[in-house]
């Protein structure tokens, strides 16, 4: 009887609160909000309060929402504004308790601990004031760059987006580095199949770019951790957005987002394709400095490169109660990246006059299929931010190659010639598959206020194996032969794991953190091909300590000093000894490649001026031992019978690679309209490889810029423009020399709260974007230059649907059979 009476009275408080919070007066905005919960005790038995009256209050003490606590005691509001708030709980035979609530742009979900009513106890604290979410922010050991409204990158694909994010370098190739260095990528924290070009970039929330990580993250990267953080829609109801656009080279993309979302669950869904094509050349002009007589060599390229695929991601969340929450979630891509071209080879003598040339074709198909699955585990404690986290991530990828490839001389009449260069006529198929798995365990506990203590376990898992067979045609006879210098069937596997430690405190504005990090690997590979052969390592647990201190100083500013030692481990492609050759050059991989070393140093300013105006300046050297790096030497291939001179390239370990620098980011919110950010990097580089008998070295000064600029123009335009300039770059035995590239995008938003956006972007300006690179070694010069059409208009449209509903699949019956938008745990009516 008791609880029917409690239920009744709490129904009638609810009410009445429910009529206050739908009185006119504005309503809650859409976007930018976040949820608040908690749990109610008794404060003597500990047993859970049900049925009591929770409501959330304006900061002027109006009613704004409010709920029964359940039979558990746990209360829960979801799509609250961005802002602050009091939180009231009423009950008969308790005290009225008062808590002030916020919600910021970097904490959107608030746990209101384990709330114990009992007599006599009143809490209602001071409320700070949120300012606007800044470009970037800066913590202790990382830096997060908001992506989502860059316009240059819609429609493309991640590295796209990577070519707008401050620090970060992408070549025309898709490599990426970040002060001068390759960085690990990693999707959603974790290792991935996954190639930039294979990530669309209207997938992408943000990038987390971590110069010199904590012990918290992977020991692995010269120069830190690049994160893709991908979006994903936990909006209440039912929400989406479709997406679609074209270029002016033929290129197309479609999109769609859904997301589900009611009371414990939440289900989203997104699929993609993507269409490009890029029309590409390529000229290699070689000097070849021979004993007796000297010569040179041409080699022209000219075709498409296509990058046809599809991406689709679904998954659900399941909120099992307040404090624990189960996700699973699965990816699949699949697609191809085919690459045709039309080739000649001109032989030219002394004088550089014409002696022979050659044509032919350099065909290339490759498909591939990739499945990632997700499941992770959340418990949020009673503490606040006390919390255990469980992840375990599945990778596996499949692909398939083929490739064709003729050269046939002819003298300067045009008769073909089969001396003294035979001509050449080859193809190939093949398959791949990668297993990567990933289990993690992290664990955070705050100590005190100003004070936590964060651990966890981590291991990885990796399989790779690859199998072609090249086939070519022996002359005179015209049989095709299998061909063992170009065919391989090759096996690696990978095995790390990790365990770390890491202490965060604080004294009045000095903050630090220390943390070790422990990591044991192993690695194997194995040709089945030919003249078998095998490798194994196995490297004990090497440790990797890291030290963060802060001061933050009057006028909000404030210094960072870190120090954290890194690993490089070579890839798989690194160790693979197969030979990819093409004309006069080729390369290979090199099994007896060893991990890298290097001990990051950084220092750091941060200056906030009224919140419209930042300045970043971080000083930073790195020392690293068996730095790898690629060489060049000059050797022989016998293809098919055939004996060719080539420059082949393959990485190395060199002695050291010592760089330091400085780099400059700057926001400025020059006007309400107007806001400019900027990135400078200035570098030294030295790298020594006297390790290799011929004491290579070189060194050199580089810098690195990049410009971003967002203008808000009348009738809900918005207009950006970005540019970026790399100065040369310093190689073994040689160097690559600079290149820029500018874009520009308009933004025209439409429709009621802006659901309709159409933005049209014209990628790298001025068609500037190429590679130029010089090699030089004992018999050999060469001049590289690799060039796509880069220019491209692109036109791309996003529609918003959905509306917030907390009571899709309940039923109300009243006399006007009309629904309710709301129940007891929703926000204002719309």
């Amino acid at each position: 009887m008791r609880k029917v009476v409690l239920l009744l009275t709490g129904w009638m408080v609810l009410f009445n609160l429910t009529l206050m919070a739908q009185q006119p007066g504005g309503k809650n905005p859409v976007a930018n909000t976040g949820s608040i919960y908690g749990k109610l005790q008794d404060a003597q038995t500990g047993k859970p309060v049900e049925y009591a009256s929770v409501a959330i209050l304006r900061p002027d003490s109006s009613v704004l929402t409010g709920m029964l606590s359940k039979p558990n005691g746990d209360f829960n509001f979801d799509n609250l504004t961005i802002g602050k708030y009091i939180l009231k709980i009423n009950f008969i035979g308790y005290e009225v308790f008062f808590k002030p609530v916020q919600l910021s742009g970097k904490t959107t979900t608030m746990d209101a601990g384990n709330i114990k009513l009992h007599p006599n106890v009143k809490s209602l604290a001071a409320v700070n004031v949120v300012g606007e979410k800044p470009a970037f922010t800066m913590a202790i050991d990382k830096r997060v760059f908001n992506v989502e409204k860059n316009l240059a990158s819609i429609g493309g694909t991640a590295t796209d987006v990577l070519k707008q994010v401050p620090s970060v370098s992408v070549d025309i190739d898709g490599n990426v580095s970040v002060r001068n260095g390759a960085p690990t990528i990693f999707v959603d924290g974790r290792p991935t199949t996954l190639t930039l070009d294979q990530i669309p970039a209207d997938a992408i929330a943000n990038i987390e770019v971590v110069t010199n990580p904590s012990a918290k993250y992977d020991a692995e990267g010269m120069s830190g951790i690049l994160n893709i953080v991908l979006k994903k829609n936990k909006k209440a109801g039912i929400n989406g957005q479709l997406s679609a656009g074209v270029t002016s080279l033929g290129s197309t993309n479609t999109g769609i987002d859904f997301n589900l979302r009611q009371e414990k669950f939440n289900f989203f869904i997104n699929y993609g394709t993507r269409n490009r094509k890029s029309p590409m050349t390529s000229r290699t002009f070689r000097k070849n400095i021979g004993r007796d007589t000297t010569n040179y060599t041409e080699q022209l390229q000219d075709g498409d490169f296509y990058r046809n695929f599809q991406t689709g991601r679904i998954g659900f969340d399941w909120f099992v109660d307040n404090r624990n929450t189960i996700t699973i979630s699965e990816g699949i891509t699949g697609g191809n990246f085919n690459r045709y071209n039309d080739q000649t080879q001109n032989e030219l003598d002394i004088n550089r006059e014409l002696v022979r040339y050659g044509t032919g074709i350099n065909n290339s198909k490759n498909g591939f299929r990739n499945y990632t699955t997700q499941l992770g585990y959340k418990h949020t404690f009673a503490r606040e931010g006390e919390e255990l986290t469980a992840d375990f991530t599945y990778n596996y990828a499949t692909s398939d190659n083929s490739s064709e490839y003729s050269l046939q001389y002819f003298n300067l009449k045009g008769d073909s010639i089969f001396s003294p260069i035979k001509p050449q006529n080859r193809y190939g198929s093949g398959d791949g598959k990668t297993t990567y798995i990933t289990g993690q365990l992290d664990y955070i506990r705050p100590l005190t206020e100003k004070s936590k203590i964060e651990m966890g376990l981590r291991t990885n898992t990796r399989r790779f194996d690859n199998f072609t067979n090249t086939f070519g045609q022996n002359y005179p006879s015209g049989n095709f032969t299998i061909d063992s210098a170009l065919s391989n069937n090759y096996h690696y596997q990978e095995q790390i794991n990790a365990g770390y430690v890491s202490y965060t405190g604080a004294h009045s504005n000095f903050g630090y953190q220390v943390g070790l990090r422990a990591e044991q690997s192993n690695y194997s590979g194995e040709t089945r091909f030919g003249q078998k052969d095998s490798y194994k390592i196995n490297y004990p647990i090497s440790l990797f300590p890291s030290i963060f201190l802060s001061q933050k100083l009057k006028g909000d500013h404030e210094f960072q000093l870190n120090y954290s030692r890194r690993i490089r481990r070579p890839w798989f492609r690194d160790l693979l000894p197969t030979i990819d050759y093409s004309g006069q050059n080729a390369s290979r991989g090199n099994p007896d490649l060893r991990p890298e070393f290097t001990n990051s140093f950084e220092l750091s300013y941060l200056k906030d001026f009224a919140h419209k105006h930042n300045i970043l300046v971080s000083l930073y050297y790195r020392n690293t031992d068996n730095a790898i790096t690629d060489f060049y030497v000059d050797t022989t291939l016998n293809l098919n019978g055939q004996t060719q001179r080539v420059l082949l390239s393959y990485p190395i370990n060199a002695s050291t690679r010592n760089s330091y620098g400085a780099e400059f980011t700057i926001r400025s919110q020059i006007t309400k309209a107007w806001d400019l950010t900027a990135n400078f990097n200035l570098a030294q580089t030295k790298i020594t490889a006297s390790n290799q008998g011929d004491n290579l070295t070189n060194q050199g000064f580089t810098w690195f810029g990049k410009l971003n600029s967002n203008t808000k123009l009348p009738w809900n335009l918005t207009l950006q423009i970005t540019g970026e300039y790399e100065s040369r770059q310093i190689l073994p035995q040689g160097e690559r020399k600079p290149q820029y590239s500018i874009d520009a995008g308009i933004k025209k938003d439409m429709l009621k709260n802006k659901a309709l956006s159409v933005s049209l972007t014209l990628n790298d300006i001025f068609n500037s974007d190429r590679n130029l690179s010089y090699t030089t070694t004992a018999f050999s010069e060469q001049e590289n230059y690799r060039k796509r059409l880069t220019r491209e208009l692109r036109l791309n449209a996003t529609w918003r649907f959905g509306k917030m509903d907390y009571n899709l699949f309940k039923r109300k019956n009243n006399k006007s059979g009309k629904e309710s938008g709301n129940d007891m745990g929703g926000g204002e009516r719309e």
